[in-house]
């Protein structure tokens, strides 16, 4: 990871660079894609995941009796997940970059495909709010006073077909394939959801701060110490190479 970008607002962006950073449960995305149609920031299964049910059969605890079910796709979701605060960002690499000119710089160069998407998702976004410093900008999310926040990349999987790579991920925090017959994810593991994404949304190239011990219903601020160097500019000046000296 070489540097991160958030898209948003002028102001909203440099409430970032002054040390404030705003958390959102997670049900905000959720609302953006069913209520307001907007799709891409909004995601209606964020939290969620979807499962292929075939040849099916329901199991009645008390009476011991099964019930076969029509074959079809559920949305399931554990409870609380929609109240988890999350902050999210963009997160890029050498992919991204045009060259390393020498040894003291490099060049920031979206493809425009990957840039037309962003703006189409992210329609109220004015500016970029580049950190050029991932690492100085994680630990200082990661020591907000008080608070226990993990953070990682999203995961993107073919939210179509059933994958074992996804369920390994949600029941182990590992895709890879271990020896067993049984996966399971409890309710402590429930934020493991918001890692994953339908792979739809992979051009975004997500990365996630989820505090795990509070539930929110609203948008949180907390003050946090940003001590990543960064540029700030308007969306579109990303269309042309800006340099940036290490």
């Amino acid at each position: 990871m070489l540097f991160m970008i958030k898209y948003g607002k002028e102001d909203h962006l440099k409430q970032i660079v002054n040390g404030l950073i705003r958390f959102a449960p997670s049900q905000i995305y959720i609302q953006m894609e069913e209520v307001l149609n907007i799709k891409g920031q909004g995601d209606r299964l964020n939290g969620k995941m979807k499962v292929k049910v075939l040849n099916a059969k329901l199991y009645n605890t008390e009476t011991s009796e099964r019930k076969k079910i029509p074959n079809c796709t559920l949305t399931m979701a554990f409870q609380n997940v929609g109240d988890i605060p999350i902050f999210c960002i963009s997160h890029y690499g050498s992919e991204d970059t045009k060259k390393f000119l020498n040894i003291k710089s490099y060049t920031i160069l979206l493809s425009p495909i990957k840039l037309e998407t962003i703006k189409k998702d992210f329609t109220e976004a004015t500016h970029a709010l580049i950190i050029l410093e991932p690492e100085k900008f994680i630990a200082g999310v990661q020591n907000i006073k008080g608070h226990q926040i993990i953070s990682d990349e999203v995961n993107y999987f073919n939210y179509d077909v059933n994958l074992l790579q996804m369920y390994m991920f949600l029941s182990s925090s590992s895709t890879e394939i271990m020896d067993t017959k049984t996966l399971s994810l409890n309710y402590n593991d429930r934020h493991r959801l918001l890692l994953c994404k339908d792979l739809a949304f992979a051009y975004q190239q997500e990365y996630r701060f989820i505090i795990l011990e509070e539930l929110i219903e609203e948008p949180v601020f907390y003050n946090f110490n940003f001590a990543s160097d960064y540029i700030l500019l308007p969306v579109d000046e990303l269309r042309r190479e800006i340099e940036v000296f290490i």
